[in-house]
Formats: structure tokens, C-alpha cells, sequence
């Protein structure tokens, strides 16, 4: 029952934050970018930072941001990560590290997943970046650029982004 409630919640925060969305700065040069994922299931951040490097985007200029689980006496969060605790029952952001990220002006958002999570999309929609990618499976209302490959597979990922970029000028072909 909550979670029926909760998540019509989320859905009227996630529209209200469509509405808003400027999309005037789309077609921007990417300098900076960013990687949104689960950090319940992502161990590893070399693949991402493949895709980074394959782009011709600098470490400095690469970004990561998790969602992670916790248990009630893990120690504080990273400032690269949030939980449940950092978005209210009715979709609002309250943690500072969240407030931080969406408030930044990152020209690519790359949100890796293919899977439905309530949590991460209200941050992929709420986020000010100039450019939004996802894959497969995902709503195609959040996202400028949508890939049909499978997240995990970083090598097609890095063809598809290249492919893409070179064709919007986001990167020198």
C-alpha cells in the first residue's frame, strides 16, 4: 500500500520536474560528464572511466554519483553517493550531497541501468544537465538519447556514445 502511494508520489515530482526542464543549452559541446548508477550493483568504476577516456572527457572532468543501500549504523555516506534517506516519501530532495549534484550544470548525464529505479530517475530528471542518455528499458521522456545496447557491455556502449556524439557535435568526429 505505501509503496503504491510512494511511488505516485515520486511520479508527480518526476512530471512536475519535466515540465521544467530547459532545454536550451542541448546541443552543447561536452567538457564534463557525468555516470549516475546503482552502487548496490556497480563495483567497479574502470569501465566507466574507459568511456570517459574513449571520449576524449579528462579525469578531472568525469563525474560519478551512486545510489546505495545501507543499514541503520553504517557510518556517514561519501559525498559521490545517496540513499533512500536523502529523497523524501513525496519525491523531494533533502540530502546536501543530492541538492549539490542536480544542481550542477554537467553537459552529459549518463545514467547506467536499464532497470526501473525510482530513486535514480528523480535524480536523472531533476538534474540540470545539458544532455541526457540512457539505455533500453528506460522512459524515453527523461532521457535525450536513448542506446540499445546493454549497459554492461562497455566496448558497444563506447561505439554507440562515439557514433552519436560525432553526429550531434558533442565531439570533434
Amino acid at each position: 500500500m505505501f509503496k503504491a502511494i510512494k511511488q505516485r508520489y515520486y511520479q508527480k515530482a518526476i512530471t512536475a520536474a519535466l515540465a521544467q526542464r530547459d532545454v536550451s543549452r542541448l546541443n552543447a559541446k561536452m567538457q564534463t560528464l557525468v555516470f549516475l548508477y546503482d552502487g548496490d550493483l556497480v563495483n567497479e568504476l574502470s569501465p566507466y572511466y574507459k568511456i570517459a577516456s574513449s571520449l576524449k572527457v579528462l579525469e578531472t572532468k568525469t563525474q560519478f554519483f551512486s545510489f546505495v543501500t545501507f543499514k541503520k549504523n553504517t557510518p556517514s555516506l561519501l559525498r559521490n553517493q545517496f540513499s533512500q534517506k536523502d529523497i523524501s516519501f513525496k519525491g523531494a530532495l533533502t540530502g546536501a550531497s543530492v541538492k549539490e549534484f542536480v544542481e550542477q550544470s554537467a553537459d552529459v548525464l549518463i545514467y547506467i541501468s536499464n532497470k526501473k529505479h525510482l530513486p535514480l530517475e528523480a535524480i536523472v530528471v531533476k538534474s540540470k544537465a545539458k544532455f541526457k542518455v540512457g539505455f533500453k528499458g528506460v522512459d524515453p521522456r527523461y532521457f535525450d538519447l536513448i542506446l540499445g545496447v546493454d549497459p554492461a557491455n562497455t566496448q558497444a556502449t563506447i561505439i554507440e556514445l562515439k557514433k552519436y556524439f560525432k553526429i550531434l557535435g558533442k565531439i570533434q568526429a
